[in-house]
Parts: C-alpha cells; sequence; structure tokens
C-alpha cells in the first residue's frame, strides 16, 4: 500500500472557501463589481456597469457593425459608406418603438438569419424598457449620474428604472440609504425625468 495515498489514519485538512453572502444592499455584489477590474490586457480599469438604455445602444451599434461586415464579405469589398451611414443613422435613430422592433427584425434576419431568439429577446426587452432613446441623452444621464460619486451599480439602476420620489429610490436600491440626501436624490430623479423621452 502506498503510504502517500492511504487515507487509513490519515485525517486530511480541507480547504473552507469562505465566500461573502451577495446583499445589494450592502453593495456586496461578488468580484464581478468590484470597483477595480482587470481587463483583457491585465491592465486595471474601473468597473463599468450599464444602465438598459446603454445597453441597448451598444448591442444596436454592434449590430449595425456586424451587418456591414456581412455585407462587405458577402460583396467581397466595402461597400459605399453613404449609403450604409444614411441606413445606420436611421436606425440608430428610430424613436417608435413598433418601428425600432421592426428595423431589429431585419436587421437580425440580415445578420443572424433569424436564428438568434435570444439576441431578439433581449433587445424586445431593451426597446420595451429603455428610459432614454439616443445617443445624447444617454451620454447626458451618465454625465449627470457620474458626478454623483455613487458606485457603478447604483448608477446604473437609477439609469434604468424610473423612480419618482426618493423614498421610491431608496426602497428599490437600498444601498442609497446614508449615502445621499433626500433632495439629492429627488434633483437628480427630477433631471433624470427630464431627460427621459416619453412615446
Amino acid at each position: 500500500m502506498n503510504v502517500s495515498t492511504s487515507t487509513f489514519q490519515t485525517s486530511r485538512r480541507r480547504l473552507r472557501k469562505i465566500e461573502e453572502e451577495e446583499n445589494a444592499s450592502t453593495l456586496q455584489l461578488g468580484h464581478e463589481f468590484q470597483l477595480k477590474q482587470i481587463n483583457h490586457q491585465g491592465e486595471e480599469e474601473e468597473l463599468i456597469a450599464l444602465n438598459l438604455s446603454e445597453a441597448r445602444l451598444l448591442i444596436k451599434e454592434a449590430l449595425v457593425e456586424r451587418r456591414n461586415a456581412f455585407r462587405a464579405a458577402q460583396t467581397g469589398k466595402n461597400i459605399a459608406q453613404d449609403t450604409n451611414e444614411e441606413e445606420d443613422d436611421e436606425f440608430m435613430r428610430n424613436e417608435a418603438r413598433e418601428k425600432e422592433l421592426q428595423s431589429i427584425d431585419i436587421l437580425l434576419e440580415q445578420t443572424t438569419g433569424g436564428n438568434n431568439k435570444d439576441l431578439k429577446n433581449t433587445m424586445e426587452y431593451l426597446t420595451n424598457f429603455s428610459r432614454f432613446r439616443d445617443q445624447e441623452t444617454v451620454g447626458a444621464v451618465i454625465q449627470l449620474l457620474k458626478s454623483t460619486g455613487l458606485h457603478p451599480f447604483e448608477i446604473a439602476q437609477l439609469g434604468s428604472l424610473a423612480c419618482d420620489t426618493a423614498d421610491e429610490a431608496k426602497t428599490l436600491i437600498p444601498s442609497l440609504n446614508n449615502k445621499i440626501s433626500d433632495d439629492e436624490l429627488e434633483r437628480i430623479l427630477k433631471e433624470l425625468s427630464n431627460l427621459e423621452t416619453l412615446y
């Protein structure tokens, strides 16, 4: 019998991995939400948490790029930029939900053959629940919320949730309690409401 592998009369130490329980009310969100992240190049960078409007715009831009790459691959050359830019601008500016959903269906058909149901469902969700519609408004929202000094998770939540009052915001995002005054939060919520696109 090999002594080194014998379990007879041997007590083994077992490593216990102590994991903190995730709790959004205290911003214990797991290692994915640490303020300092390591990117693919091994460099440290700040945490980025997206609100629904940001996610919608990023995915739309990626779909437009994918469509353009797909068209270029099909034709074997770069297609005239003017026609693409007009089409891309039209897609990125769609204000009405129904028209945007139709454009997304067409774009998904062109790029995935309509086979990516998860992406379609994601885009439908983001189109229905995004508060801010265009790049300029989303940029203004990001600038407004980053100036508060809140955690990126809280910033993303405030940008996604349509809270009317400070009490509602602090109920839905408990980590805001004792972090920001009700008056300051009311001011931010009012500014967000003014930026929101109603359609």
